[in-house]
């Protein structure tokens, strides 16, 4: 189940289109992938409790009760609608589930890498999509593009196309059906493909500058800005701070001469939906400012606007876990520092704050803990794996998968946390699912770590 859904995800909206059904069944079938995963854990919790095998302690146990206790409180509290409450936790839970069904799971070495092997197998299928689209032009895009309808289900209107405000001209977006969620899944694969790479060697550094050109070509700037980020983190974690201090100013310097030539600070912001816009240009018109004074209306707004609301009106357990009840609240506070009045559209743009308005300073730490506690967890393991290769010859191949695996999450962690300011990252399906996927990875390959008390029931 875990290999078949692994493989799916990315093209759940490519294959779906071609299926001779009604835009309602076409809709209803998009929850086909999250069902299966609520099936297959509780084959497991069943069969686990039938034959009495523990279940994995693992370091987010805490931080996630702790975390939708709150949720629960907060939906108490504020007296959320209840549908609308479950409709903005369903993205991210649904995942979490996932997560404890790969930790649980007996996954060998060969399994793990194979589950790794097809998220590279993927990448390659999305860059040669991409490929195609780019140089088809419009035949091509239209038909990679998703089939288009909308589902209604209690009260709530679910939308299926490309990008509700339209794409980037000369943006690529393979087969996940939004160029946002094909920039942010390329990242996934470009850490795998890293995770890989032992010696910077010219093929191994012209992989890289592959993926990150087609990251790029997403036209995301988040994604981009995270891509960097992401090769950042692994050179860290291979030659140490002197070096990657060394490789960042270059960097640095590199971008100044080509903000300096390309897109001074006086210039205007060019939207690339509306204009094209070359990658560069794309890149570095974030610095002008015009962009900065649009940026205010949006997600700078946000952490200028929206966290100090909160603060001050509802701090502890903020305004409750339905979108719509939040920002009417949120419109409506006492105290406000709101640069605009909220809509539903982009609220989730910078999902820090996102968060922090649904379930307060509470809920905020305690999501803020699952992050800390993961790249806790995978730094512990990336340590151990480094000195299990130089002690144990003969475990090398075991202790190179963990720490394959362990330097996948470190960077995965650190390239979140950052995508979370610009997007709802871990609710996209082509993002979140591998990210979980990853992370329960990390725990079902740590064969130290402890259980929880065996519980046996006879059926």
């Amino acid at each position: 189940m875990i290999y078949f859904l692994t493989g799916y995800i990315a093209f759940e909206e490519f294959i779906l289109k071609f299926l001779p059904v009604s835009d309602t069944i076409y809709s209803y079938l998009r929850f086909v992938s999250e069902i299966l995963i609520y099936v297959a854990f509780g084959k497991l919790v069943i069969y686990k409790l039938h034959k009495g095998i523990p279940f994995v302690k693992t370091a987010i146990d805490l931080p996630i009760i702790g975390f939708y206790s709150v949720v629960l409180l907060s939906i108490l509290v504020n007296n959320s609608p209840l549908m609308g409450s479950l409709y903005n936790v369903r993205p991210m839970a649904r995942y979490i589930v996932l997560f404890y069904l790969v930790a649980n799971s007996a996954l060998s070495e060969k399994r793990v890498t194979t589950l790794l092997r097809i998220i590279l197998g993927i990448g390659i299928f999305q860059l040669a999509a991409g490929l195609i689209q780019w140089v088809g032009g419009s035949p091509a895009f239209d038909f990679f593009l998703p089939r288009e309808s909308t589902l209604g289900i209690a009260g709530f209107t679910k939308e299926y196309r490309l990008l509700e405000l339209g794409r980037e001209i000369g943006s690529i977006y393979g087969t996940l059906g939004d160029t946002v969620i094909y920039g942010i899944f390329m990242i996934l694969v470009l850490i795998v493909y890293l995770s890989h790479v032992r010696r910077l060697e010219y093929l191994n550094l012209l992989g890289a500058a592959v993926l990150f050109f087609f990251i790029a070509r997403s036209y995301s700037r988040a994604a981009t800005f995270a891509a960097l980020l992401a090769g950042g983190a692994w050179y860290y974690f291979h030659h140490g701070w002197k070096k990657t201090l060394q490789l960042v100013g270059a960097t640095v310097l590199v971008f100044g001469l080509l903000l300096a030539v390309v897109n001074p600070f006086n210039l205007e912001y060019i939207n690339p939906r509306k204009a094209r816009v070359g990658l560069v240009g794309n890149v570095t018109g974030v610095f002008s400012g015009s962009y900065v004074r649009i940026a205010q209306k949006q997600r700078l707004g946000a952490l200028i606007g929206h966290v100090p609301t909160v603060l001050v009106n509802k701090p502890i357990l903020g305004y409750g876990a339905d979108q719509n009840s939040t920002i009417e609240g949120l419109n409506m506070s006492k105290r406000s520092f709101l640069l605009k009045i909220l809509s539903k559209s982009g609220f989730k743009d910078v999902y820090w704050v996102a968060i922090l308005c649904f379930y307060g300073v509470l809920g905020l730490v305690f999501f803020a803990l699952i992050f800390y506690q993961l790249f806790r967890a995978a730094l512990k393991l990336y340590k151990r794996s480094v000195s299990t290769s130089f002690t144990m010859a003969r475990d090398m191949i075991s202790s190179r998968l963990t720490q394959r695996i362990a330097i996948i999450m470190l960077c995965l962690v650190a390239v979140t946390v950052f995508l979370l300011f610009f997007n709802r990252t871990l609710e996209y399906r082509g993002y979140g699912f591998y990210f979980w996927l990853c992370a329960g990875l990390m725990f079902a390959s740590d064969r130290a770590l402890p259980t929880y008390k065996p519980l046996k029931i006879t059926l």
